[in-house]
């Protein structure tokens, strides 16, 4: 019997330029000046310098320049290095010459993860939503460059937007998108149970078992506009811990090589031959769905510029309905009455991601067949089929979960079918 442990700590690089562009504006210039002659003439001497009226060098010092538009911005620990702690804790015993079971617990806690731009709520320019009390109609009413609907008051003179623009923190823009925030954190539980024998007597095997609990704060792939990780509702309650995306609960895996013993009891030298020797590997995975993100149309977007607005989940109400064949027609994976509309303007009570409602497990299973054939001293023939999704399932993609249209519906598969394939090899 052993007993090993570990610690330690890892730092990760920043992708500073994923997704969102580099943050260059006022830094960067694409002048350009047309002939009067479409060419005949030059647009200028270089002798004579740029001309000053039409070239100006970078930077641009004038407030107004990203008016209107969706400006990058860099926060002073925008470099700081995501950090990840592992640690340990193994009991290896060994059962026989050839076998040995394996029982881990294994963890892992990530902090200062990228993160995405609008877990920085009224940072990246979203309204509180205290502004919802003045109701749609006024906060969809026009300023008209003086003064705004209800007596809010006027930003800055020349203002045009409405009063849910004015009311945020820098109206003079819409998403103020952050780089390299890094406000992400996880944390990464699992028991492991692995029972090993190496090869000995045609057989050779490893099966694992995997009981994981994976729960983040929402950075769980990228730090920009992939929409992955934008699932802020509320603009003052941004960092909602619960289960990450990446969720599997339940991981079995199974690999192995076996010597087929047809021909070692076969008197006959030909029949040896042909039927001995034979080899079947295989890897088996089957594995749990991922938790899922239930949303519903944002009538929330315009005034409180959130990413988006959840339903109500019902205690006590199973999510999935299942099913055998989920592109039957009329057919949905979940059920609806397990969710609720919370009203306009309401913010929904459903998690980030749902662990009730959790998209398809995963089932595969590759075989290979081999046999080397022994020709003359020098030479030697592998013949090989290798079987992939031998049994042909079908793996379906995760269901619609926009709960306001097309909510558990399943649009195709999401794994590869049956493939089978033969090689042929000589050596000499």
């Amino acid at each position: 019997m052993a007993i090993r442990g570990g610690y330690g700590i890892y730092y990760s690089g920043v992708a500073f330029a994923q997704f969102l562009g580099q943050p260059t504006i006022g830094f960067s210039a694409n002048p350009f000046i047309q002939t009067p002659d479409n060419g005949e003439t030059p647009a200028f001497h270089l002798d004579d310098g740029f001309p000053q009226s039409v070239i100006k060098p970078p930077p641009f010092i004038d407030p107004t320049i990203a008016n209107g538009g969706n400006p990058l911005a860099v926060p002073k620990n925008g470099l700081t290095l995501p950090r990840y702690q592992n640690w340990s804790l193994t009991v290896e015993r060994q059962l026989t010459n050839n076998m040995k079971l394996d029982v881990s617990y294994i963890a892992n806690r990530g902090t200062r993860l990228t993160d995405h731009w609008r877990r920085l709520g009224l940072e990246a320019n979203m309204n509180n939503p205290s502004v919802l009390a003045l109701g749609s109609n006024l906060l969809s009413s026009t300023c008209d460059g003086v003064t705004c609907p209800g007596g809010v008051t006027i930003p800055y003179a020349g203002f045009t937007g409405d009063v849910a623009q004015a009311l945020r923190k820098f109206p003079q823009y819409n998403n103020i998108q952050w780089r390299g925030v890094p406000t992400g954190s996880s944390l990464y539980n699992a028991l492991e149970v692995v029972l090993e024998q190496r090869y000995s007597h045609g057989l050779g095997f490893r099966v694992g078992y995997t009981y994981s609990h994976l729960v983040s704060n929402g950075a769980d792939s990228a730090q920009g506009g992939n929409g992955v990780n934008d699932t802020v509702q509320n603009p003052i309650a941004t960092s909602e811990y619960g289960l990450s995306s990446d969720d599997v609960p339940h991981v079995f895996l199974v690999g192995f090589t076996w010597e087929l013993p047809f021909a070692k009891n076969m008197s006959s030298g030909a029949g040896r031959y042909l039927l001995g020797g034979w080899n079947l590997g295989g890897a088996l995975r089957y594995e749990s769905g991922r938790p899922l993100n239930i949303f519903m149309n944002n009538d929330l977007g315009g005034f409180l510029f959130t990413g988006q607005k959840r339903p109500n989940r019902v205690k006590g109400i199973s999510a999935v309905k299942g099913g055998s064949n989920p592109l039957v027609s009329g057919y949905s994976y979940f059920n609806p009455a397990a969710w609720t509309d919370p009203g306009p303007l309401a913010f929904g009570n459903a998690p980030r991601r749902d662990g009730s409602a959790r998209g398809f497990p995963t089932y595969n299973e590759d075989l290979s067949v081999f046999k080397v054939f022994q020709l003359k001293e020098r030479l030697n023939m592998r013949f090989e089929a290798q079987l992939g999704n031998i049994f042909n399932r079908t793996d379906f993609c995760d269901p619609g979960t926009n709960f306001s249209g097309g909510f558990g519906t399943v649009g195709t598969q999401c794994n590869q079918p049956r493939s089978i394939q033969f090689a042929l090899k000589l050596s000499y």
